[in-house]
């Protein structure tokens, strides 16, 4: 086992238990703060992988599985949006530190939310073994992880925000 297969374990464990807990749990709905998390794990992605990975060594195996990944990721991601239940908060919460983001829903996937969560571990988990034993060096990066999580939590945003943007027109 190489250092680099502990740290992807160690990743998908905390991603897990951290997004796991969001899924269960009541949570003030901010559209822009939503955004933020995708960003910094999908720039941190590509860049992990533009260090480690020569243009060259790429693969149409290499190139064929990160699409397949992402693929699967936007999917599960905006499946989770669709599933999560809204409720308005009685007021509006301020959780900005500069008092301009005012949360008026909340929002939580429930049971169904954890177990698509787990499913896109586990279909991770999966391809990176099977494109392992194919040839595929790309598959098992870190970076292809975050941009994987990148990729489902931004899906999960914008269903989010299309869905609260239509309810916002229905209730003005």
């Amino acid at each position: 086992m190489t250092l680099q297969t502990l740290g992807n374990a160690l990743l998908i464990l905390v991603a897990i238990g951290w997004i796991g807990v969001r899924q269960m749990t009541w949570r003030p709905v901010s559209i822009g703060r939503m955004w933020r998390m995708p960003a910094i794990f999908g720039i941190v992605g590509l860049v992990m992988i533009v260090q480690t990975t020569k243009p060259t060594a790429l693969t149409a195996l290499d190139l064929g599985v990160l699409v397949v990944e992402l693929v699967i990721s936007l999917g599960i991601g905006a499946w989770m949006g669709a599933i999560a239940h809204f409720r308005p908060l009685a007021e509006p919460i301020d959780i900005g530190k500069d008092r301009r983001e005012l949360a008026t829903y909340e929002s939580r996937t429930g049971a169904w939310g954890l177990v698509l969560w787990v499913l896109v571990i586990v279909v991770r988990v999966g391809i990176d073994v099977l494109a392992g034993m194919a040839g595929s060096h790309l598959a098992a990066s870190t970076g292809v992880i975050l941009l994987m999580l990148a990729a489902n939590r931004a899906a999960r945003t914008a269903v989010f925000a299309t869905r609260l943007g239509r309810h916002a027109a229905v209730t003005v």
